[in-house]
């Protein structure tokens, strides 16, 4: 159970909201505060001081705590993923900006090159600046949280914090992504469909999702005649996104037999493809390659599993400027579907 003073630093978040829609900017003592919430001032105070951390407040010598006017609160929302300028993340980067300037919010993002400490610096700066809001893009979210501290820090700030594309949160984390183990099913069914019969697969074995979409197609491949597996560290992902092939080179070695492959990450799925068509194996006439690359490589003549990134970006930039109001989190669905 939370804390006392934290619990009242939520319900007086509320309050502050209802406060500024009646023109009332000065908070009762801190004597009444703590005759209504039945505890001493010293929590009181603990919990003012949280509302001062997060700017919500503001205390003035002589004259007592004050509701800090809406201009004057930070509104921008930090967007912290793997690399910015890479992928889908322009897409989203954009999208998200859109999305928020409607509301006369602004994004800032940052590129962390999958490193647990950047993102660390990144936390801290989105807490020392009062950010609206933070959106993580975990690279490797199975990995004990390195920012578990910033992350908790942040959430006692009452900064908001979102995980994008993540089913594996820290706790008090929202986590915003499409169900991955049905994204799985489903692209497998397809395989299926089309009557593909002897599958292999290459997944990464340190994030959620990797692990999610891996699920789904274990729970759909056992009608298969024959399948076989890659799992990838992320160490070992990121090798081959680097250039460095030996591994795939040496699972090709065992496809001869194999009419399909599912990839979890799309670039990689655009690697092999073009290692295929090297050994005049063509996709997809000889054997099919699928992913989850949101469409990005399905000119390439990839199956690729998708989302709608602009509705995306919409609802997200809605939940960010909700929860930064003092609002609460309307879950929503992530629909997926294949693109080919």
């Amino acid at each position: 159970m939370a804390e006392k003073y934290i619990v009242i630093a939520n319900k007086l978040e509320l309050e502050l909201k209802k406060m500024r829609a009646e023109g009332r900017l000065r908070l009762p003592s801190e004597n009444s505060l703590a005759e209504k919430y039945s505890c001493s001032r010293q929590t009181v105070r603990a919990a003012l001081d949280i509302l001062l951390k997060a700017g919500l407040i503001e205390k003035r010598t002589g004259s007592g705590s004050y509701i800090v006017e809406e201009s004057h609160k930070n509104k921008t929302v930090f967007f912290i993923t793997e690399d910015c300028d890479r992928y889908l993340s322009p897409l989203l980067i954009a999208g998200l900006r859109s999305a928020l300037a409607s509301s006369k919010y602004t994004l800032q993002a940052f590129s962390t090159s999958g490193s647990s400490k950047e993102e660390g610096v990144a936390i801290s700066r989105a807490i020392k600046e009062k950010a609206a809001a933070v959106i993580i893009e975990p690279a490797h979210d199975l990995i004990p949280n390195a920012n578990g501290r910033l992350i908790e820090e942040a959430i006692g700030a009452l900064i908001p914090v979102i995980y994008l594309n993540s089913s594996s949160a820290p706790s008090g984390v929202i986590s915003i992504a499409p169900d991955y183990r049905e994204a799985g099913k489903v692209l497998t069914e397809k395989l299926k469909g089309e009557g593909r019969r002897k599958t292999a697969c290459i997944f990464c074995t340190d994030n959620s999702s990797g692990m999610d979409e891996y699920k789904g197609y274990i729970d759909e491949v056992s009608s298969f005649d024959e399948s076989r597996c890659l799992l990838l560290s992320y160490k070992e992902e990121k090798e081959i996104l680097e250039g460095k092939h030996d591994l795939l080179t040496s699972f090709i070695d065992t496809l001869s037999d194999c009419d399909s492959v599912i990839c979890e990450n799309g670039m990689i799925a655009h690697s092999l493809a073009g290692l295929l068509n090297k050994r005049d194996i063509k996709v997809p006439d000889d054997i099919t390659v699928a992913c989850f690359d949101n469409g990005y490589y399905s000119n390439d003549s990839i199956i690729s599993m998708g989302y709608d990134t602009d509705l995306l970006c919409k609802k997200l930039a809605k939940t960010c400027v909700a929860l930064a109001e003092g609002g609460n989190y309307k879950e929503f669905a992530v629909p997926v579907a294949v693109i080919e």
